[in-house]
């Protein structure tokens, strides 16, 4: 986007991002994309010109006065300052923020004269990678943007708030401050604790025994490629709920060890338990749109890992009337093919194996 302030079209809605990482950069791509004229603004001059060039907004400076809504997407530790300095900038906009804590925020808050333009907000979206070259214009859709109103908002601004966040795709929720962070411990930051703990036991694996590393352990350690520095804010500054959350699991690991030490019968017992309290801890996680989670069948293909070999696959699958509800993808260590695993409605997997067998595919039933 280019141009100057005064080149926006008539009743554009004008929106500023403040800090143009991953997150920054996908706001003002879904922004554009939803018809926003986007301003853009960043100390580090490199991400700030990459997420220009990829469409994300203007470098142009806006006229204080006509801006709607800033997005404060900045680090945890310097969100405080920059939602400050945003409300005395910019005098008639709403101002919101990405940070994954809310209440730390709040409270730095809670003596600014222009309190009530301020909308806490957190985007829960994201990838394993960082920068602006990994920012996606679609990174929010259908994903969940947490809001923590405390009442004390300007109608108009928090109106204006849950218009940006709806027209970009996410499923707003509200929820309080405190709330969000106790919720986030568990949901997200200790995830990140003990992916990162399971990924460092690989460090000093020997390279015969990572080759045997399967869709299982790459599940797990995905979101152990994070940003360290990030995440050391992140966890840091919600500590105690953190810790709390830790302690239960410190409490699980102390109780499996010790039964792990004793008889076989009682090994079997506390390994069936913790995985049937496993099982029932997934089976809540919210399936598609919200609903309910549901049991899909598993029907894994062995495809060439060659350029085109998925899109082959999901074309026969198309074709055949079946819907790909999720798709897991293993390579065979040193075999020119790898293993797609389909996740599929349970009434569907039969005819598709044979369907899939019939066209010449290898099903492993």
């Amino acid at each position: 986007m280019s141009g100057s302030a005064s080149d926006q079209p008539a009743g554009a809605r004008v929106a500023v991002v403040l800090g143009t990482g991953l997150i920054g950069t996908s706001v003002g791509l879904a922004l554009g994309g939803a018809g926003w004229t986007v301003h853009l603004a960043d100390p580090d001059v490199r991400a700030l010109s990459q997420a220009a060039e990829l469409g994300a907004g203007s470098l142009d400076e806006p006229d204080a006065d006509v801006v709607d809504v800033v997005v404060v997407c900045a680090p945890p530790d310097a969100t405080p300052a920059a939602v400050a300095g945003a409300l005395e900038r910019f005098p008639r906009a709403a101002v919101t923020d990405v940070a994954s804590l809310k209440a730390s925020i709040v409270d730095a808050l809670a003596g600014h004269v222009a309190r009530d333009r301020f909308v806490g907000g957190h985007p829960l979206a994201g990838r394993e990678t960082s920068g602006p070259g990994g920012a996606r214009s679609d990174l929010f859709e259908g994903r969940s943007w947490v809001l923590t109103p405390m009442g004390v908002e300007d109608a108009e601004a928090l109106a204006a708030v849950r218009s940006a966040v709806g027209e970009i795709g996410a499923f707003i929720v509200e929820m309080k401050p405190r709330e969000h962070d106790e919720a986030v411990a568990v949901v997200s930051h200790v995830p990140q604790v003990m992916a990162s703990l399971t990924a460092a036991r690989l460090v000093d694996l020997e390279a015969t025994s990572l080759a045997l590393a399967g869709q299982g352990l790459r599940d797990v350690t995905r979101i152990a490629a994070s940003d360290p520095w990030l995440w050391s804010q992140i966890i840091g500054g919600n500590a105690d709920a953190v810790v709390e959350i830790l302690d239960e699991v410190a409490d699980d690991l102390a109780d499996l060890r010790r039964a792990l030490t004793g008889e076989q019968a009682l090994r079997s017992q506390s390994v069936r338990d913790l995985v049937t309290r496993g099982n029932a801890g997934r089976s809540r996680i919210p399936g598609k749109h919200g609903a309910a989670a549901q049991r899909y069948a598993f029907v894994a293909v062995v495809i060439p890992d060659e350029p085109g070999g998925l899109a082959r696959l999901f074309d026969v699958v198309g074709t055949l009337g079946v819907n790909i509800e999720d798709l897991a993808l293993e390579h065979s260590p040193g075999q020119p093919v790898g293993l797609a695993t389909l996740a599929v409605q349970p009434a569907a997997a039969p005819g598709l194996m044979d369907d899939l067998s019939a066209a010449g595919w290898v099903v492993h039933r």
